[in-house]
This record gives structure tokens, C-alpha cells and sequence, in this order.
């Protein structure tokens, strides 16, 4: 067998071990949780828009408002049901995981081009289990689709500028995917990838390569597919759509802030907090990557600019929400995966860090094995999350008390999961005090998938089920035939009920005498339980209410209720 037929060998074997990794990580929960936050339900009324009235060039919500992102996602969703006639909260996730797989493919693929084939599949892995990435493989919002085609912008431009690939075919698929990563997310897919790009060959002085790029025809493509879209959207949508997805969700989000205004150090602690496990390391990772000097060579200076040059504009930008930094983590990846690669044991200081990152991997096993074990001997776990209780928001701590409620229902399950998480933390605190940093990478690979297994088929749903509407709406559902009259009346995020209603439902001015004024018929109402609570007090003869939600709505302060308008 030739050198050739086993690296292709190789290559297979890895891209098979990458492709289960995501399979395990991603698909089996894309249906365990019902939508319960706010952001999830909205872009799936615009997918059901296009399924229903069948509007793909320009999908609205409600059949009417416009949405505040381009639809590449939502194409991808009513795709996604053509092929399996269903729509619900797993088809509509489906696009993330295919795309957050299919990115860590191509990190894969730099990898193992740029550092070896070895390197290249911890690559993958590290950035397949790094919790951001996780998270919006597993959300029905817009934000992996941008992701993975800035990541494969960015990819082919590489193997572009090094020579890897040569047909000028490529050239043209590099722009092509350019345009349509502007209809991920708007002008960021044009933005993000061009700074990078535009900075590393300025640093490298490759002005011939400027002119070549920015003069190619292959310019036309991105504006065909980005501006042609726009140019007709905006003929069909007029000065809304101009002022809801140009002014609002672009140039006033960078330049005021439009609701999401954060200081300009924002986005250090969540650069940590969402890259954990691997953010444990990024500091010595970005320390010696200075030291060594990231303008040595082509590859350092251009994965280090990716991430740097997406910081520095997302930290910039008046708007910031911490999802917005999901683009740089693919070039965290790479150099962190490399610098694991590349470590070969410590002394003095460097010792001296990596035995305090091993002490919290093993204060981390302790308690995992605590929170599992404890209740063998006290089953009320409060003495030992109260402490971590009182560092919350009201919100987290709203749910974290749905979680302690919740543990003792887990099972054997939750046990085995949790137990073996803690030991494998444990063992990576051994490796860690050691020295043995590669060893310790390769058992935070599977602490990961345990951690997602825990958090996503147990503590999720718990959550979501105390906030989620779909339980009450498929009561509603089966008490309320289609052609009975129902209404929405009140102040309260309707997205989720409108999306398990299965279609629009007519809303009441906000006014009490309306109801009294609805004629004879099966007439259905839906209002926050707090509306009716201070309806009843006006008129003590109100019927009691036929369904009453569990789910209290994403900020957790709004149950519903469904009621029969008097008189009918």
C-alpha cells in the first residue's frame, strides 16, 4: 500500500471518528427540548411561513412582520421538511447540527494540512466540544449558518493563498460562498471574512494579492447573490424591510447598540466562559503563541487574525450579545488543538499552571461525584447549592431551583453519567499534574459528550418544561377545533403559541370591554393568567379558565390560560 492510499486511509478514518463525534454531540437532542426562550420560536414562524403559504423568496412572521435576519436558515429548515414532511423543533434545529458538523469537517481538513493529520483531527474535536459550539449546533437560530460559511470562506481562501488548490474554479466557489453567507446573517458574511483576509495580507504585503482578489470576476457572483437578494427583497418589503434588517440589524446594532449596548470589555469573561473545557488552556495557548511569534510564518499569522480581528469588532460594535463571537471559535480550535499537539511536559512556572488548572479539574470531578453521590446520604441537596445560589441572576437561580427539583427524578442514567464524568475530570487532573496536557485533551473529549448527555436530556428539558408553552398549546389544541374562533388577548410573547397552533391566530385590541363584546359561537380566548386574574377581579362572573400552562414563558413570569369568552 502506498504512502498516498494511507494518508487517504487515514483521512477517512478520521473524518468517520469526527462525523460520530458530532453525531453523538448534536443530533440525538435536536427534539429533546420544546422551544421555552424567545429567539428559537421566532425564527421558526418565518420557516412555517415558507411551508404554509410557500413565500421562499421572502418569508414573513405572523404572514405579515418581517423577519429581522435573511433566510438561509430558514431555507435550509423548510428544506429540511420537504425531505421529512415534518416541522417541528428537530427539523428546524436540523440546519445548526449540519452545519456546526460540516464546520468542524472543514477545521479538520485546515488541520491536517496545515500541522498534520493527527493535529488536525483534535482540531475537529476540540472545536466539535467546545460549548458555544455545542449550544448553536443545537439552536434553531441563524448563527451557525453564518458561522459555517464565514469558517468556509475563510478555509478556501487559505488553500487558496498556499497553493493547495489551483483550478480557478475555486476562485469562484470562494465568492459564491461569500454572497451566500450574506443571506446567513446580512452584511457580516461579507464583513467578517474580508477584515480577516484584508489584514493578514496587508501584514504580509501581498498587494498583488489584493488587486487579484478584489478585481476578480468572480466579485460578481457575491454581488449577484447578495445584493440581488437584498435589491429584491427590499422591492418587496419597501421601507420596512430596509429599516427593520439594513438600519436596525446592522448599522444601528454596530453603531448604537439597538437594545443589546454593552461596554467594550464585555466579551472577556465570555470568551472563557463559552470555550470551556478548552478555555482552560487558551491563556498558555495565546502566550506562547506571542512568544513564538505569530508573524514567523503564514499559518500562525493567519489563524490568530481570525480570531483577533473578530474580537476587536465585535468588541467594538456598541450591540454585543455573547453569541455573536461564535465565528472566531473555529480558529480558536486550530491553534489551541496545536498547541496541545505540541506540548511535550513542563517545569518551574509552566508546571506551576498547568497543577492549578489540574486543581480545578479535580475540584470539578469532587463535586460532580458530590452532587451524584450526596444524596445516598441526604437527598435534599440545598446544603450544597445554596452556596452557588446565592452568585446567580434571578434567572439562573429561578433555574437553578428547577433543577435541584428535578435531579432526584433523573435516574440511573444521570448516576452513571455524572459518576463517570467526574472520574474522567479526575483523571485529567492526573494527567495535568503530570504534565501531560495531549493526554488530558484526549479525555476532555468525552467528558464533553457525557456533559452534553447530562445537559441536554435531562437538565434542559427540565428547564424547558417549566417554561415551554407546547404542553399547553397541545391541549389547546385538542380542545379547539380549526374552525373555531381563537384569540390572543394581553401582552405576552406569542411566538411559541402561534408556532404549536400550526397557524395565525387573530389578536384583541387590549382592552377588557372587547371580550365582552365577542358574539355567540365557540369563541376561545389565550391571555397571561395575570390579565385574567385582574379581569376576574372587574367581573367576579367570569368562567374559570378551561387550561392552565405549566410553562411560565421565557423570563418565567407569564402562565397562560385559555378561557371562553362569556355568552358563547
Amino acid at each position: 500500500m502506498t504512502q498516498a492510499t494511507l494518508a487517504r486511509s487515514q483521512s477517512l478514518i478520521h473524518i468517520l471518528l469526527l462525523v460520530i463525534l458530532c453525531g453523538v454531540l448534536y443530533f440525538p437532542y435536536l427534539g429533546s427540548t420544546p422551544f421555552f426562550d424567545k429567539g428559537e420560536p421566532r425564527e421558526a414562524l418565518a420557516v412555517q411561513d415558507i411551508v404554509q403559504r410557500g413565500e421562499w423568496l421572502f418569508p414573513l412572521k405572523r404572514a405579515t412582520a418581517i423577519p429581522s435576519k435573511p433566510p438561509l436558515f430558514h431555507w435550509s429548515a423548510a428544506l429540511t421538511y420537504q425531505v421529512t414532511g415534518r416541522l417541528n423543533e428537530a427539523t428546524i434545529r436540523f440546519p445548526s447540527a449540519l452545519y456546526a458538523t460540516l464546520g468542524v469537517l472543514l477545521i479538520y481538513a485546515l488541520g491536517r494540512k496545515l500541522f498534520g493529520a493527527r493535529a488536525g483531527l483534535l482540531c475537529g474535536a476540540v472545536l466539535a466540544t467546545t460549548l458555544i459550539y455545542q449550544t448553536q449546533a443545537l439552536s434553531a437560530r441563524v448563527d451557525m449558518t453564518l458561522c459555517f460559511f464565514v469558517t468556509a470562506s475563510l478555509v478556501l481562501f487559505y488553500y487558496l493563498y498556499r497553493g493547495f488548490l489551483t483550478n480557478q474554479l475555486w476562485y469562484f466557489a470562494f465568492y459564491a460562498l461569500v454572497g451566500i453567507g450574506t443571506l446567513a446573517k446580512g452584511p457580516l458574511g461579507i464583513l467578517l471574512p474580508g477584515l480577516v483576509i484584508a489584514c493578514f495580507l496587508a501584514l504580509r504585503r501581498r498587494w498583488d494579492l489584493f488587486a487579484k482578489f478584489g478585481f476578480h470576476p468572480g466579485v460578481l457572483v457575491t454581488l449577484f447573490l447578495a445584493v440581488g437578494w437584498y435589491g429584491l427583497a427590499a422591492t418587496r418589503g419597501g421601507e420596512g424591510f430596509v429599516d427593520r434588517q439594513i438600519l436596525r440589524e446592522n448599522l444601528e446594532r454596530f453603531a448604537g447598540g439597538s437594545g443589546h449596548s454593552q461596554p467594550v470589555y464585555y466579551y472577556l469573561t465570555y470568551l472563557f466562559s463559552q470555550g470551556l473545557p478548552w478555555c482552560l488552556f487558551l491563556p498558555m495557548a495565546l502566550w506562547d503563541g506571542f512568544k513564538r511569534g505569530f508573524f514567523s510564518d503564514d499559518d500562525r499569522l493567519f489563524t490568530m487574525l481570525w480570531f483577533l480581528v473578530m474580537f476587536l469588532f465585535f468588541s467594538i460594535a456598541m450591540g454585543k450579545r455573547s453569541v455573536y463571537l461564535l465565528p472566531l471559535y473555529p480558529a480558536l480550535a486550530l491553534f489551541t488543538a496545536k498547541w496541545f499537539y505540541d506540548q511535550a511536559g513542563a517545569t518551574g512556572g509552566r508546571l506551576a499552571i498547568y497543577r492549578s488548572i489540574a486543581a480545578f479539574a479535580a475540584v470539578s470531578g469532587i463535586l460532580l461525584l458530590v452532587v451524584t453521590l450526596g444524596p445516598l446520604w441526604n437527598r435534599d441537596l440545598a446544603w450544597f447549592l445554596a452556596p452557588v445560589e446565592r452568585l446567580l441572576k434571578p434567572k439562573d437561580r429561578a433555574n437553578l431551583l428547577v433543577v435541584k427539583n428535578a435531579i432526584a427524578g433523573f435516574g440511573v442514567a444521570f448516576t452513571a453519567a455524572a459518576c463517570l464524568s467526574g472520574i474522567l475530570w479526575l483523571a485529567t487532573a492526573h494527567s495535568l499534574w503530570l504534565a501531560r496536557a495531549r493526554s488530558a485533551a484526549y479525555r476532555l473529549v468525552p467528558i464533553s459528550i457525557l456533559m452534553a448527555f447530562i445537559g441536554w436530556s435531562m437538565i434542559l428539558p427540565a428547564i424547558a418544561e417549566s417554561k415551554s408553552y407546547r404542553a399547553f398549546m397541545e391541549e389547546v389544541n385538542r380542545r379547539v377545533e380549526p374552525n373555531d374562533r381563537l384569540y390572543l388577548f394581553g401582552g405576552f410573547n406569542s411566538d411559541p403559541v402561534i408556532f404549536y397552533r400550526g397557524g395565525l391566530i387573530d389578536e384583541l385590541d387590549p382592552s377588557p370591554e372587547v371580550i365582552a363584546k365577542l358574539g355567540t359561537g365557540k369563541v376561545y380566548i389565550i391571555m397571561a393568567r395575570q390579565t385574567w386574574k385582574k379581569l376576574q377581579q372587574q367581573n367576579g362572573n367570569l368562567p374559570p379558565p378551561l387550561v392552565e400552562s405549566t410553562g411560565a414563558g421565557p423570563e418565567g413570569d407569564s402562565p397562560l390560560v385559555l378561557v371562553q369568552a362569556a355568552g358563547s
